[in-house]
């Protein structure tokens, strides 16, 4: 899952680097998305050679198909150990019966799905996507390289996402939630703070700091905040999810 997170925030890096050369050019935004048909073409020949899911054919009754998916993953001695693992799986699950919706919200599936949607929502409203989206906007409004800027920071995303990949399970994930969070909040308090005492006009058009120092300290607030979202809220939710 922190693997997931990590070809995303790739991604988002690879796209500023992109945009660097392209953003100066009136016809830039049109190379840019001729340029994302280009993995989106790779992606859809992948999904012609993506075999099965061997535990969907196990659900339709077509055993030997998902014994040959998985000897062509696994190898044939752990492919069959981890095809009775699915066989058996799928035999308990449906001497069960049918589940349906309304046990999915009671009792302990309810109490882990009320968890799970509570750690998404969060994730999206904990502020990260302002410094996505709007990174630009707020580097232009301090005086800065706005498109030099939002690629340092994004690089910083990406970076900042390798430690959750060795810690956690050393640490914890509810460790590095609980990290990332404190940290998170006193970056966004120091911005906060430092924007109503030291911010320029925001009448004049230039809204620039007329402060080095509490530009800084913005600067550097926002890369906090980002690389403690990297790290934490950002892979670790997928975890649970």
């Amino acid at each position: 899952t922190s693997t997931y997170q990590l070809m995303i925030t790739l991604g988002i890096l690879l796209a500023a680097l992109v945009d660097v050369p392209l953003v100066s050019q009136d016809d830039g935004w049109r190379l840019a998305i001729y340029l994302q048909a280009l993995p989106a073409f790779f992606l859809l020949c992948g999904m012609v050679l993506l075999p099965q899911s061997p535990r969907w054919l196990v659900q339709k009754g077509r055993q030997e198909e998902a014994m040959q998916v998985l000897i062509g993953l696994r190898g044939e001695e752990q492919a069959r150990e981890e095809w009775q693992e699915i066989v058996d799986s799928f035999k308990a699950a449906s001497a069960l019966g049918d589940a349906s919706w309304r046990d999915s919200c009671r009792g302990r599936p309810g109490q882990l799905l009320l968890i799970g949607v509570a750690l998404q929502v969060l994730q999206q409203l904990v502020g990260m996507n302002a410094f996505m989206y709007f990174g630009p906007r707020l580097f232009r409004s301090l005086g800065l390289s706005e498109n030099r800027f939002q690629t340092i920071n994004n690089l910083i995303n990406f970076l900042s996402t390798f430690p959750a990949l060795c810690l956690a399970d050393s640490c914890g994930r509810r460790m590095l939630l609980i990290s990332g969070a404190i940290f998170m909040t006193i970056a966004c308090v120091a911005m906060g703070l430092v924007g109503e005492l030291f911010f320029a006009d925001v009448g004049t058009q230039s809204g620039q700091l007329p402060n080095r120092t509490a530009q800084s300290i913005i600067v550097a607030m926002v890369f906090l905040f980002v690389s403690n979202f990297a790290y934490s809220w950002g892979p670790i939710v997928w975890g649970y999810c």
